[in-house]
């Protein structure tokens, strides 16, 4: 049975926000493999069928509107042939384009039963579950497209990234330095290695690797990025800037564009470019990047560099990212009150826990928590506590303030604090100090709450604290 599909409705509900963007941050997957017409043009097949289907291939890289179109010229190429495999693989990917994964899987599924031996068919089911989350499904169907289709460079490459991502780093590197002994002068199983290497928090090995593919193809994206990445990682955010601007050049796809405008705008920020620095970090906000919240927030978005903008006006800010980045950017908040002026209001949505500690510090402003929900794997936030249709001036993430507010490292200001504590509860805490006895007290978090092997690499394993815990004189505090 074919797959119902209503095209106008799937267009008009637009992206399924949150599909996993492979490996985005170091942009170290291969892509799938194109749509090839070669073989069926020799078949008796009706002629309009395939050109529905060319029509379709040329249009599906131009953005929505292309994937859009490309769709329309599936269905019609559907209609004339409706059990032709590349006919709903193409369907497929045009959904898959256009951020309607689950209505793709069915057309994909449908491919595969008509067509179970072609190897592509195996390695879009094996993209499509990788950006589901699905590294198990995704592993499977990727060593059933290598069987079929052995030594195939990207089903390595991207069997080695699924290996990568469910942390099974030694297995990654072996499946790639076969690859390379076998092929060389492949200039993507270089950079693919580098990138394991980097995830397993080795990134001066990996600068070896990243230089090898440059070496091979200097005008390769993927790998200036990777480059750049890895040089910040090993401390040279200055050497870094280079390679994400050549990275830039050249982007293979959209979303390796913002990953590396992403990655630029963290760079210029710690090489000291901070205005430049904040500029790029808008892109964190574009929907091709994998940690973008959506805000479901009506009305208009503020990220100017005018600070009188806001006088006599009422801003929401919302809270974004984890619990200790609304704790950092928190410090740009008296300075947005400020500007709003008494004539004004600001409104703070913020992580629930932080709703005490928020009125304490900014008792002029409203205060209340957002609400998050995730839809695979995308944040979308609101603040109904705070919005109404029409009821605020502008609304702006927190992270956009510091556009305007800290342009330079001499607009930060030189205050003691910028939130106020719970006098009863440092007084119990000091008491609590106090009986561990006269040493120095120093408070101990070694990781993050949301730990996965991508992230793993920017925290040390507990094992070598041990030199620091031996410390004399000072009492560890866990606080994890």
């Amino acid at each position: 049975m074919h797959p119902v599909l209503d095209l106008d409705a799937e267009l008009a509900a637009g992206r399924e926000e949150g599909l996993r963007e492979v490996k985005a941050e170091t942009a170290g997957a291969a892509s799938a493999p194109a749509l090839d017409l070669s073989a069926i043009a020799l078949r008796k097949i009706n002629p309009k069928t395939l050109g529905l289907l060319r029509r379709a291939i040329k249009e599906m890289d131009g953005g929505p509107a292309g994937a859009a179109k490309a769709a329309r010229l599936c269905l019609n190429a559907l209609s004339l042939n409706p059990d032709l495999p590349i006919a709903n693989q193409a369907m497929a990917l045009a959904l898959e384009r256009l951020g309607r994964l689950s209505k793709a899987l069915e057309f994909y599924e449908r491919a595969w039963r008509l067509e179970p031996n072609n190897p592509d068919i195996y390695s879009n089911l094996a993209m499509a579950a990788w950006k589901l989350n699905m590294l198990d499904g995704a592993e499977k169907f990727l060593r059933l497209q290598l069987q079929l289709k052995p030594n195939c460079p990207n089903g390595v490459i991207n069997l080695a990234g699924v290996l990568r991502d469910k942390g099974q780093y030694e297995a990654s590197v072996e499946l790639l330095r076969a690859a390379i002994y076998a092929a060389p002068e492949t200039t993507e199983l270089w950079n693919a290695l580098g990138t394991t290497l980097m995830d397993w928090g080795q990134p001066d090995q990996s600068l070896t690797f990243f230089a090898e593919a440059l070496r091979l193809k200097p005008g390769f994206a993927r790998a200036h990025h990777n480059m750049a990445y890895a040089l910040e990682l090993n401390g040279d955010p200055h050497a870094a800037l280079p390679h994400f601007e050549a990275a830039l050049e050249n982007p293979a796809s959209e979303q390796d564009r913002v990953v590396s405008s992403h990655g630029y705008s963290h760079t210029l920020l710690a090489a000291g470019r901070i205005s430049k620095g904040w500029e790029w970090y808008e892109w964190r906000r574009n929907m091709h990047y994998r940690h973008a919240t959506n805000f479901l927030i009506p009305g208009r978005s503020w990220n100017g560099t005018d600070t009188s903008e806001l006088d006599a006006k009422t801003l929401v800010v919302m809270g974004e990212q984890g619990l200790g980045d609304e704790v950092l950017f928190a410090n740009v908040l008296p300075d947005v009150i400020e500007a709003a002026g008494p004539d004004g209001e600001v409104r703070i949505a913020c992580e629930k826990r932080l709703i005490p500690l928020f009125q304490r510090s900014f008792p002029t402003a409203k205060v209340a928590r957002h609400y998050t929900i995730e839809r695979e794997a995308r944040q979308h936030r609101s603040a109904p506590d705070l919005v109404r249709e029409g009821d605020h001036d502008y609304w702006a993430p927190v992270g956009s303030l510091m556009r305007a507010f800290r342009p330079n490292a001499q607009s930060f200001p030189d205050r003691a604090a910028f939130l106020t504590a719970d006098d009863a509860r440092v007084e119990a805490f000091r008491e609590q100090l106090a009986a561990m006895g006269p040493s120095l007290k120093v408070g101990l978090l070694w990781k993050s709450l949301k730990m996965d092997a991508t992230r793993s690499k920017h925290f040390a394993a507990f094992d070598l604290w041990a030199p620091v815990l031996k410390t004399p004189g000072v009492t560890f505090v866990n606080l994890q």
